[in-house]
């Protein structure tokens, strides 16, 4: 009996690792996208990288609103400043976003909701 289970349990813990692998390999299969970006910095965690952003709509990917985007390059998260109106991409590949390119935007008109 207790070898039925040890055999149960290295089977099923090889699926799970297949399928992790499998959405690894899924994800890198996705296509990246690029979305400008045009808002307003509300608040930043300089620990964990995320800014939040009122933002106007980005293409046909979000309508306008206030979020948070993690910010993956740190030169990148270095140039934001709360209450500073920028311009950037959002890059977006599967369920994962991320904001880069990130520049002072002096003529941005303010974010709309």
């Amino acid at each position: 009996m207790r070898l039925w289970f040890a055999c149960l349990f290295l089977a099923l813990a090889g699926c799970q690792k297949s399928s992790i692998t499998a959405v690894k390999e899924e994800a890198k299969d996705e296509t990246l996208h690029r979305y400008a970006l045009h808002g307003e910095v509300l608040r930043l965690d300089p620990q964990g990288k995320i800014a939040a952003i009122k933002h106007q709509k980005i293409g046909d990917w979000m309508e306008a609103m206030t979020m948070e985007f993690p910010v993956k390059d740190q030169a990148d998260f270095n140039k934001l400043r709360e209450g500073e109106k920028i311009s950037g991409t959002v890059f977006v590949q599967g369920t994962t976003y991320w904001v880069g390119e990130v520049q002072e935007d002096t003529g941005a008109a303010p974010a709309s909701k």
